[in-house]
């Protein structure tokens, strides 16, 4: 499937056990049971639209006055600064891995309410940490660590999980479709609010308020009716539980699958190196330190990038996808991250970094993998994989992707200013590994 763009943290391939699980769910109007009422519709569809649009906002509410923080924190170590954050990012990764999955199977057992509060208690609890302490650097991790984990599982697994339980077909589809306004109009906000805080009153209040956006979230999971019938639930199987929670079942596909599935899954892991959210914060070191940007030069680039994002997603590569070949697509898509990580990291130039934008978009966050993945799931099938096993496969492959670029992209950097070497490197071994 072709990929939507998100903001660090927040990614749309966290749905994909969800979706398996709800698929074995049996649905409402089988068995004798009736189709959920409009109301029921009308109030869900309400919600998730505004706990969406509140988890992205939680997400880019903060993302330059986290990035000064955390180099307050490292007392100006650059170097150490982006080994932190990727670290943060790793361990966030990886414990989302988990809770994503140990967290879908226990809300089909124990109904979905309960878990959309989740993320909103997590952001006013990591909002208050910060602000009362935003020199602490332990403090700044486990709040970055336990923001990203909880906001993502309770704004996409729960909430898409509770839409799968009373929409169906066509109407889930335009319904998901409807909640890209408000992840759009999040990734806008936060960026644009954020800015005008940090010029008037400093790097601690965007956290202040994180905590006020997450206390609105939970105010309005609370109005989140409950989807999942006690008829439909699933009885609780601890031993399914504890096997969910095993990150690297995706080795499944180097084990049990085919040649021609090991070489198609590899092609996808390397293409997830160098999604969105594995150079973010690294990206923010650069253009804020090495380029000089203003608060106002970062809130433009980031706004700037999800617009074209976006219409580069629904206008530009689904044509240029309908028009040739997988082949000559996916190819296509790697050599221009190749020309433009490897330009981008030329020279430390303003210029040089917006221009190479448009090479950027065409295999962004993912999109480069669009071309090969029905052919994945095609193999994946044939080597005797249910949908739910081959999505959770899938999921867990890219997290531990992204997991790994990213600390070794720290790491790099790190290396390079440690050692006098011109840390722009960083962005030719991104394009070269992607």
């Amino acid at each position: 499937k072709a990929p939507l763009h998100f903001p660090p943290g927040f990614s749309p391939s966290a749905r994909a056990p969800a979706r398996a699980r709800a698929m074995e769910a049996p649905r409402p109007g089988e068995g004798g049971s009736e189709l959920p009422p409009a109301e029921l519709k009308r109030r869900l569809s309400r919600g998730v639209h505004w706990t969406w649009f509140l988890a992205v906002l939680a997400h880019t509410l903060n993302l330059q006055s986290e990035a000064i923080l955390f180099r307050n924190a490292c007392k100006g170590d650059l170097g150490r600064t982006a080994v932190v954050l990727a670290r943060c990012n790793a361990a966030a990764g990886l414990a989302g891995i988990v809770v994503n999955e140990v967290g879908g199977r226990l809300s089909d057992t124990f109904g979905r309410s309960l878990f959309y509060l989740l993320g909103p208690l997590s952001q006013l609890a990591a909002g208050a940490m910060v602000f009362m302490r935003p020199d602490h650097l332990r403090t700044l991790v486990w709040s970055k660590i336990l923001r990203s984990v909880f906001t993502t599982f309770s704004g996409t697994v729960v909430g898409a999980a509770g839409m799968r339980d009373v929409f169906f077909g066509k109407e889930l589809g335009d319904k998901i479709a409807e909640t890209g306004g408000a992840v759009g109009l999040g990734l806008l906000a936060g960026p644009l609010v954020e800015a005008s805080i940090l010029r008037r009153a400093g790097e601690r209040v965007p956290f202040l308020l994180l905590s006020l956006v997450g206390a609105a979230n939970c105010a309005v999971c609370l109005s989140i009716p409950e989807t999942l019938r006690r008829a439909q639930r699933a009885a609780l199987d601890l031993g399914a539980l504890l096997r969910s929670a095993n990150p690297f079942g995706f080795l499944r596909i180097y084990i049990d699958g085919s040649r021609k599935l090991r070489t198609l899954a590899a092609v996808q892991f390397l293409q997830s190196t160098i999604d969105g959210k594995t150079l973010s914060d690294l990206s923010q070191i650069w253009m804020r330190e090495h380029l000089g940007f203003s608060i106002a030069g970062i809130r433009n680039y980031v706004m700037g990038f999800g617009l074209a994002a976006s219409f580069a997603g629904k206008e530009l590569r689904p044509v240029i996808l309908r028009r040739s070949s997988i082949w000559d697509y996916t190819t296509c898509t790697n050599l221009s991250s190749l020309a433009a990580y490897a330009l981008r990291g030329a020279a430390e130039s303003p210029r040089l970094f917006l221009g190479v934008m448009p090479l950027l978009l065409l295999g962004a966050n993912g999109a480069a993998g669009a071309g090969i993945g029905p052919l994945v799931n095609a193999e994946m099938a044939a080597c005797g994989f249910t949908a739910g096993e081959a999505a959770v496969c899938l999921n867990n492959m890219r997290a531990c992707a992204t997991i790994l670029a990213t600390l070794f992209y720290a790491h790099v950097y790190s290396f390079c200013r440690s050692r006098g070497i011109y840390p722009g490197y960083v962005f030719t071994a991104a394009g070269l590994l992607g």
